[in-house]
């Protein structure tokens, strides 16, 4: 469950600043997102991937890294329609580079030494698919520099710098979402923190 953990911590700490910055919650819903339920579920798709029973029920773990594709895939369709928003570019960079390398090697690749680093035990002997998200690198491994090379050791998990780059994203469009679109305007139509116009009489001006 590290990695779901990692997806959760990054966006809690983004709605958290967005709300220390004077946001409240329900403010993202003024932005317009476009297929905002759509890409919520294909991030929960990414994020859970790696955790998916698929051995358990019989089924490929290959289907793992069809799954993932499919959701990098449709996120990035996603950030295209809302390119607009502060950090969706971020988040599209990430999705990309994740999407790229797992279509080269039909799984993000990994080295064994990186699962070791991050405390996760690893079978003897190794197999080419460790999960339902991963293979482990080989000599033939394509855009290797891409893969889960960097080992999160206090969430037992391990993660790639296309899913930092995603997640520095979505922590900027979260806190943006949340804070709002605008200064918070007061029923009498005036701006919270902003300064009030003052109205000068013309008489002053004749004088």
């Amino acid at each position: 469950m590290g990695e779901p953990l990692l997806f959760l911590l990054v966006a809690g700490a983004g709605v958290a600043v967005g709300l220390a910055r004077g946001g409240r919650l329900g403010w993202w819903r003024e932005h317009g997102v476009k297929a905002a339920r759509l890409g919520l579920a294909c991030l929960a798709v990414q994020a859970f991937v790696v955790v998916l029973p698929l051995r358990a029920v019989g089924l490929p773990l290959v289907l793992g890294a069809v799954l993932l594709l499919a959701a990098l895939a449709v996120l990035l369709g996603v950030a295209r329609a809302n390119g607009r928003l502060p950090g969706v570019p971020l988040l599209a960079l990430g999705l990309l580079l994740n999407l790229l390398v797992v279509l080269a090697n039909l799984g993000m690749p990994v080295p064994a030494e990186t699962l070791e680093r991050a405390g996760i035990a690893v079978e003897q002997p190794a197999p080419d698919r460790p999960d339902a998200k991963h293979v482990l690198e080989r000599g033939g491994t394509r855009l290797g520099l891409l893969g889960d090379r960097l080992a999160v050791r206090p969430l037992r998990t391990v993660t790639a710098y296309g899913t930092v780059i995603e997640l520095a994203g979505l922590f900027l469009l979260l806190q943006h979402l949340v804070r709002g679109p605008g200064p918070f305007r007061r029923d009498d139509g005036t701006a919270h923190g902003a300064h009030e116009a003052r109205t000068v009489p013309w008489t002053t001006w004749a004088e």
